[in-house]
């Protein structure tokens, strides 16, 4: 689920990005400097844009992550396994099973699924969003205010750290490729006054974290294609909301103006890429149009064309099948629908037998529709494998005394067909009066 659905009055984002045209890619060589630490000291150290109010990042100008100093950001491994990632690289300890100490076992497996808390309840943050490796082995991130790092659930590997300071930070999305290399992409958290947002992406391989800053927006969605290139969608110019389109390998990027203009910062932005390595998109408003409605936008005849799918909606969600064909979800006055466009371009809608405001959808290689849906209390999950749209309950949090007690949420799904859900549970503190986080995990059986 996309946080940018949740406060964002804090940020402006000025003047439209010079690096960009509007016709042809530029190749752009990437800032070989490592990151600063995380940025202004704004006492606003909340992990969303325009967050709440919390301890800062850090000082301005911090010393690099370690003794690399090299160019990209990174600190070199002598490999990537084991319990210390290498020399002078600190990590959390690992447990008996050889992943971070503080997960909990899995859980029996009840009505086809199984939980486990992948960060305790605490100060220490993560983002729900992750990435699946092809044993269905999840990877996400974690920050505090010193570390942003990545965590995994596979037994016995670690990761150097990635060089940024923690809680300033906005995740586009996290990523595994095929041959279980990581990537990631991350944007600054705007102050009032900032002038460009920058986005920085990372790709850890040989042990260290490749590091990439393009002066290309604020992150707003992020995939790989079976290429293993990065597909990202980042938002320009405070006035009009424009979209670039950011493609390509760490040291060969480009970044193209798609003329998407959004016309609001809070509009959901969904972005997947098929197996042609052309990318899909879907949005709630097009601002040069002048309509509202959900919109679809695709590079896939070498141009950015769009197209309005329907008239109203809110929260679309966009999922490409293993044919390549788009289907997006959305929702209007609690009806949610899910929307296909055929091959000659024309989109066909049904409405879903059961309703919600939002929810989380994907395709599995063999062209299972899978959907996540929070219901307040609850995530309930289900399928059209059978044609019937089963409802599962994956996680119950009734005792909460909270009505919302999940701040976020996420659907991935494996190369075996099964779904796995990450959220964030918000627990109320007494004293002193605070917001605790848990970050919980949970999967169908295998």
């Amino acid at each position: 689920m996309d946080c940018l659905v949740l406060p964002f009055l804090r940020l402006v984002l000025l003047a439209a990005v010079a690096l960009v045209c509007a016709c042809e890619p530029i190749s752009l060589v990437p800032m070989v400097e490592p990151p600063p630490d995380s940025g202004s000291d704004s006492p606003d150290g909340g992990e969303e844009l325009g967050g709440k109010e919390g301890p800062d990042g850090g000082e301005s100008g911090s010393p690099d992550a370690g003794p690399d100093g090299g160019t990209d950001g990174g600190i070199p491994l002598s490999e990537d396994a084991g319990t210390d990632a290498g020399p002078n690289v600190p990590v959390r300890p690992l447990g008996d099973g050889g992943v971070d100490a503080r997960m909990t076992a899995w859980s029996d497996c009840e009505d086809g699924w199984q939980s486990r808390t992948v960060l305790p309840l605490g100060a220490d943050r993560g983002y729900p969003q992750f990435g699946l490796d092809a044993d269905g082995e999840a990877y996400f991130v974690e920050y505090t205010d010193a570390v942003l790092r990545v965590v995994t659930t596979k037994p016995w590997r670690v990761f150097a750290e990635t060089g940024f300071a923690g809680g300033q930070w906005w995740l586009g999305g996290i990523r595994v490729d095929a041959a279980g290399e990581v990537h990631l992409a991350i944007s600054p958290r705007s102050d009032d006054l900032a002038q460009v947002v920058p986005t920085d992406f990372l790709h850890h391989t040989g042990g260290r974290w490749e590091h990439a800053r393009l002066m290309s927006g604020l992150v707003r969605a992020y995939d790989l294609d079976a290429q293993g290139r990065l597909h990202a969608i980042s938002l320009v110019d405070a006035v009009k909301h424009r979209l670039n389109h950011v493609q390509g390998r760490i040291g060969d990027l480009s970044v193209i103006d798609t003329g998407i203009e959004l016309g609001s910062l809070s509009t959901r932005v969904s972005l997947r890429a098929d197996g042609q390595g052309k990318a899909h998109v879907t949005y709630e408003y097009d601002a040069v149009l002048g309509r509202a409605g959900i919109f679809y936008a695709t590079n896939a005849s070498g141009t950015w064309v769009r197209e309005q799918v329907a008239a109203a909606g809110a929260n679309p969600v966009i999922a490409v099948s293993p044919a390549g064909v788009p289907h997006i979800l959305w929702a209007k006055a609690g009806v949610l629908s899910l929307s296909s466009r055929s091959a000659p371009g024309e989109w066909s809608t049904s409405i879903l037998p059961f309703e919600s405001s939002s929810g989380e959808l994907r395709f599995s290689a063999s062209g299972v529709i899978h959907v996540l849906r929070n219901l307040g209390k609850r995530l309930e999950y289900r399928n059209d494998a059978q044609g019937d749209w089963v409802p599962k309950t994956v996680i119950d949090l009734e005792s909460s005394l909270l009505d919302f007690p999940f701040y976020d949420w996420a659907l991935e799904v494996d190369a075996q067909g099964r779904a796995h859900g990450m959220y964030t549970e918000l627990v109320e503190a007494q004293e002193p009066m605070r917001m605790l986080r848990r970050i919980g995990y949970s999967r169908q059986c295998p």
